[in-house]
C-alpha cells in the first residue's frame, strides 16, 4: 500500500526508509528511529507538505509504527496502527486527482467500500 501511494507523490528519502522497514523484517528495529524521521519532516513548516503528500507521510508513519511494534521493542506504539492503514489509504484515494494512484490504491486496499 505505502508502495503504491508513494508513486508519484515526490521523492522522500524518509518514505524510502519506511519501505524498506516494510521489506525487510531485520529493519524493523530501525522502526522509532524512521517514525522521528518521518514525524520531523511531516511537521516541518519551512517545507510543508501538501495534502496528498501529508497522508503520504501519515501512511509511512503507520507503517513504521505496526514494524516497531512487532518488532517488540519497548514503548510500543498504539496497537490500533495497522488498522488505520486502510482508512488513511481510502482518505488519498478520495483526495488525489490522480488516476493511476487511485487505481493502484483501489487495486491494494481490494476496491473501494462502496464496491462492496
Amino acid at each position: 500500500m505505502l508502495r503504491a501511494a508513494s508513486r508519484g507523490l515526490g521523492v522522500f528519502p524518509e518514505v524510502d526508509d519506511a519501505l524498506l522497514l516494510a521489506e525487510a523484517e531485520e529493519q524493523w528495529p530501525r522502526a522509532r528511529e524512521v517514525f522521528d524521521s518521518l514525524r520531523r519532516r511531516s511537521l516541518d513548516q519551512s517545507w510543508p507538505l501538501e495534502e496528498e503528500q501529508a497522508l503520504l507521510f501519515t501512511l509511512a508513519e503507520l507503517v513504521a509504527k505496526v514494524a516497531h511494534n512487532a518488532a517488540g521493542v519497548r514503548p510500543p506504539f498504539d496497537h490500533d496502527s495497522g488498522w488505520r492503514i486502510g482508512p488513511v489509504a481510502y482518505r488519498l484515494i478520495s483526495t488525489t486527482d490522480n488516476p493511476r494512484l487511485r487505481a493502484d490504491l483501489t487495486t491494494d486496499l481490494g476496491g473501494r467500500p462502496e464496491d462492496t
